[in-house]
């Protein structure tokens, strides 16, 4: 599982735009990017900060944080917090996915994802389906897109497995809510993350 969430991430990574990305343009977009990832983490010339450094400049630009952000605090609580707390929280779910992409980009090895299928679900979103191959393993994952008020198609979650990222997160969420205050919440996001083992 954990070098199947090393692709996702590294998906996540590859998908940057610096121009509004049109329906039509979606899976060669992701296709090609994901094509140039693959590149950057097979030179071995590359030591990690190096690599860590040019993978992070393709971060932002394709993923709505702020929506998933949102989603992932649920819409009544997201609701209840000041526009300075739903920004701190924002930055520090940023900076914790950003974390853990790069913690699991170590297990990448020669791993290859394909795009098989664009579907429209609704005016406003998209699925993106992809197989993850290994030898003769597939393993399905959804990268969900929508498109935002610039009519740029932007992702806002990701499905592994039949599994939702961001509803993973909701759960985690939602349960530490259930016991403690908010503010215990952002002192746990704030708080570093345990380094992933590496495979032996």
């Amino acid at each position: 599982m954990k070098r199947i969430l090393a692709l996702v991430f590294l998906t996540f990574l590859c998908s940057h735009s610096l121009v509004a990305i049109e329906e039509h343009d979606i899976s060669t977009y992701m296709q090609n990017n994901i094509d140039l990832a693959t590149t950057i983490l097979r030179d071995k010339k590359l030591q990690k900060p190096e690599r860590s450094e040019k993978l992070f400049v393709i971060f932002d630009s394709i993923f709505d944080y702020t929506l998933m952000s949102q989603l992932a605090i649920g819409g009544k609580q997201w609701a209840s917090l000041s526009s300075s707390k739903q920004t701190e929280f924002t930055k520090l779910f940023e900076q914790k996915l950003k974390i853990s992409y790069m913690e699991k980009l170590d297990l990448y090895t020669d791993e290859k994802i394909v795009i098989k299928n664009l579907e429209k679900i609704k005016d406003a979103r998209i699925h993106l389906t992809t197989h993850l191959m290994k030898n003769s393993e597939v393993y399905e994952i959804i990268y969900k897109f929508y498109r935002d008020k610039n009519n740029s198609w932007m992702i806002y979650d990701v499905d592994v497995l039949g599994v939702s990222i961001i509803q993973a997160y909701r759960t985690q969420f939602a349960d530490i809510l259930a016991k403690e205050p908010f503010e215990k919440l952002l002192e746990k996001l704030r708080q570093p993350d345990e380094p992933t083992q590496k495979k032996q």
